[in-house]
């Protein structure tokens, strides 16, 4: 029954209303019938007595409710159906149903989470009717355009998902989309130097003059920077190599696979465009994304996000640590310890909200919703940010909050009087002057282009249809007009902005209820980035917790919960230098093919796989601190270290040949540190600078103490 519309429909009316009010119901030829109310308590102007019989309820809030509901399916319906897209919205629901089934978070962002049908298909996991967003804002009945559904999917399980679209459509139906890199003012410079016969150090040098600013040209560049002009007037190879740069800058340097983009095609893709293979042999467009989509072919995105992969890790390490299944979606949205947490500004690690603004931003505002969370994502952007002093004395009553019409006050009171989404200005429109929402997506589109003799006939159109729905004078209907063209060009899209604030409720929560298990999971995404490292780590130190620094017998590959999931445990592959091959070879070592501690230098030389574990990782696992619980100082390992590697590879290779040394024989009875000598076993430590700075650049933290300790007595007496 699924398959026809009548029975499609049955079945989004039913799961909506049991997921946005808690009531079950089913179909009785076309009437809807309601079995159990699990929580009236969502219906507006409704209260359950006992006596209630939920199978023969005719209350209006019922009814209200089943036929907002079903209203709104039936427009979303007619025109997915009407603009030939039923197929995209069932493939996409499709891949991303077998991606949950696997224990992979998928969820849509931007415009495509104002629908409803969306949600219902699990392909968002915003309610559109709870946060007020349009449908109209992602298609358009009014403009046929293809809908573009962005997926967020953990970033480490993207090759999974394209994996399985690739089998169930078809290898020959499906390909990846070819995106080409351009000669950037940095990238020009250090090529055009290259094949001059410059130094890497002098292109290196030259590039690191250029602004860092986004999409910035050579031309900018020689005018931001005094160092590029003096280099260039003063250095005759300089002056040739820019001067070779301007012709070659913005040219077509290179091609490589599209961060998200996939296509799928009704017959092989071979029959419709030109295709090529990547280094890997997978199939790839030789047309970018402009062109596959203007043949009218259907592009999926399948975009990684980090903050995907933190979550489900927490998940996991929770379940692993505390025995606690935690459903993400399920949270509720409304913990107070969560605010108070975003409140207090500790927002490291937050999804969208941990920048030092953005927790100055937080503890001003003092959220207290999602739907603060939303306004702040939407705020926190070039331009609109100058709305933001306003918005903050809005918010707690410092400002009068006025409205120029009071058909306003229903659309803006969410957000103080201020209209900061794209959907406020189109739903502004609708209400005051009579338009469509297509029309009024229409009118937003234009206020954003700002095209003169386009905006003339808009407002006049305008101004024309407030007179004739509400009565509202032309004087004021263009001052509103007015109020919406500045609000339009600030506007954000509100679908995009409440599906990031869900996440970055989520993170904030996980971090409120599971913090060691969050932090270790955001450390181990952030294990290549030492600075990274620090902040996180200072950031767990604040909150009262304990980091403890790596240990070979003790550590696990990533960041981990350790001491009955009271601490955070440093993670091996997080020490710079030392690789996972390195660290899984030592795991299984210790774990599994000996489970028993490490005792020594020699131990581990002699148990786990050489052509894994060298020199260059010892000399770091040492210097980090992984091999103190060894009993000798960190000098005294590192000077072992050649003599070790070589008896521990000469014993391998007898091993292997099924030989025992002589010498081994008759030493059967000494162990191999007492081989080495005594002057190597008891060398003193280095000092406090030079094994500090072992620790920093190799962890991105002090663990043994810190360089400022000597002069706490002055810091405390000048401080």
């Amino acid at each position: 029954e699924l398959f026809t519309r009548e029975g499609f429909l049955r079945h989004l009316v039913a799961k909506a209303m049991q997921l946005r009010y808690g009531i079950s119901c089913e179909a009785k030829g076309e009437e809807f019938i309601c079995t159990s109310i699990e929580d009236a308590n969502l219906l507006p102007n409704f209260e359950a007595t006992e006596e209630t019989n939920p199978a023969d309820l005719n209350d209006p809030a019922v009814a209200a409710a089943l036929k907002k509901v079903i209203d709104r399916i039936q427009v979303e319906l007619g025109v997915i159906e009407k603009m030939g897209f039923t197929s995209y919205f069932l493939i996409v629901a499709d891949f991303i149903r077998h991606g949950r089934n696997n224990g992979i978070a998928c969820i849509a962002r931007g415009s495509a989470a104002g629908s409803l049908v969306t949600y219902l298909l699990q392909i968002s996991n915003v309610d559109p009717l709870r946060y007020g967003l349009l449908f109209e804002r992602f298609l358009n009945p009014d403009r046929v355009n293809p809908p573009d559904i962005d997926i967020d999917i953990p970033d480490d399980r993207r090759p999974f998902l394209i994996e399985y679209v690739r089998e169930k459509y078809g290898r020959d139906c499906v390909a990846q989309i070819i995106t080409f890199g351009t000669m950037g003012s940095k990238s020009v410079i250090r090529d055009v130097g290259r094949v001059m016969g410059l130094s890497y150090g002098e292109c290196d040098r030259l590039a690191k003059m250029v602004p860092d600013e986004l999409k910035i040209t050579l031309e900018r560049a020689l005018k931001q920077s005094p160092d590029l002009k003096l280099a260039y007037d003063s250095e005759e190879s300089t002056r040739e190599l820019i001067d070779t740069a301007f012709v070659l800058e913005d040219l077509t340097r290179n091609s490589s696979v599209h961060a998200a983009g996939g296509v799928i095609g009704a017959e092989p893709l071979v029959n419709v465009l030109p295709l090529k293979t990547d280094a890997e042999g997978a199939v790839v467009t030789q047309s970018p994304m402009g062109p596959v989509g203007d043949l009218g072919l259907l592009k999926m995105d399948f975009l990684g996000l980090k903050t995907l992969t933190v979550i489900r890790n927490t998940c996991q390490l929770v379940k692993e640590t505390k025995g606690i299944e935690i459903d993400i979606d399920d949270v509720p949205l409304d913990d107070q310890a969560t605010y108070d947490l975003l409140n207090e500004g500790r927002t490291v690690g937050v999804f969208q909200l941990e920048s030092g603004g953005m927790r100055d931003l937080c503890r001003k505002f003092q959220l207290g919703a999602v739907e603060h969370i939303t306004a702040l994502v939407a705020l926190y952007r070039p331009g609109p940010m100058d709305l933001i002093p306003d918005f903050i004395k809005r918010r707690h009553g410092d400002v009068e909050i006025r409205y120029e019409h009071p058909l306003l006050e229903s659309i803006s009171s969410e957000t103080y009087g201020i209209l900061i989404y794209q959907e406020q200005v189109m739903q502004a429109t609708q209400l005051l002057a009579g338009y469509t929402l297509g029309g009024a997506d229409l009118l937003r589109r234009a206020m954003g282009k700002k095209k003169v003799s386009e905006m003339a006939k808009q407002r006049e159109t305008f101004v024309k249809g407030c007179k004739e729905t509400n009565d509202i004078p032309p004087a004021q209907a263009n001052k509103v007009f007015d109020l919406l063209e500045k609000f339009a060009g600030y506007g954000f899209n509100k679908s995009h902005a409440a599906a990031y604030a869900i996440v970055a409720y989520q993170t904030a929560w996980l971090k409120t209820h599971h913090p060691v298990e969050f932090l270790s999971a955001v450390c181990t995404n952030d294990m290549g980035d030492t600075a990274k490292l620090t902040t996180l780590i200072t950031e767990a130190k604040a909150m009262g917790l304990e980091v403890l620094p790596p240990d070979l017998n003790e550590s696990r590959t990533n960041f981990a919960p350790a001491r009955d999931g009271k601490v955070i445990r440093y993670g091996l592959a997080a020490i710079k230098g030392v690789g996972e091959a390195a660290v899984e070879a030592m795991l299984t070592a210790r774990d599994q093919d000996d489970p028993d501690p490490f005792s020594s230098l020699s131990d581990v030389c002699n148990r786990v796989d050489l052509r894994a574990v060298n020199r260059k990782v010892l000399d770091a696992l040492i210097k980090a601190g992984a091999c103190d619980s060894f009993g000798q100082s960190r000098a005294s390992l590192c000077a072992q270290i050649e003599r070790t590697l070589s008896r521990a590879a000469s014993a391998a290779a007898d091993r292997a040949r099924g030989q025992e040394t002589l010498f081994g024989l008759l030493d059967a009875g000494n162990s191999e540190d007492d081989e080495i000598p005594t002057a190597l076993r008891n060398l003193p430590e280095w000092d406090d600078a030079e094994r500090l700075a072992y620790e920093k650049e190799l962890l991105g933290f002090y663990v043994s103490g810190h360089p400022l300790t000597p002069h706490l007595g002055t810091l405390k007496h000048y401080a």
